[in-house]
């Protein structure tokens, strides 16, 4: 029982550094928005997202140049699912190696 409430601890503070990693900064990305004219076959947008970027500036909606979570929520930005499991994942294993070696560290000291 304990090791599924560590885990699901882990697994919602990787989620939560997961979001705020949107608002570390932005980078450009390739995208391919068949329902907006000239963005056929790919332009370049603003997207964000550490280390996966995915929430993607759309065009249509969004303030133009910007893209972050809180626009994701009103469908003013496009969020991609994949990327964001491989990080909240990636956030996850990192909290929980950098616990394991606390206690390990913890542990020496004694």
């Amino acid at each position: 029982m304990k090791a599924a409430l560590t885990l699901s601890l882990y697994c919602v503070a990787g989620t939560m550094l997961t979001l705020l990693s949107t608002f570390v900064g932005e980078r450009s990305a390739s995208a391919v928005y068949p329902e907006i004219m000239g963005c056929e076959s790919g332009c370049a947008v603003v997207a964000t997202g550490w280390p996966l970027m995915f929430v993607r500036d759309y065009l249509g909606m969004s303030v133009v140049r910007t893209a972050d979570i809180m626009e994701v929520w009103f469908a003013a930005d496009r969020f991609d699912w994949p990327p964001f499991l491989i990080n909240a994942v990636f956030w996850s294993l990192a909290l929980l190696a950098a616990h394991a070696g606390l206690r390990r560290l913890q542990a020496a000291q004694r």
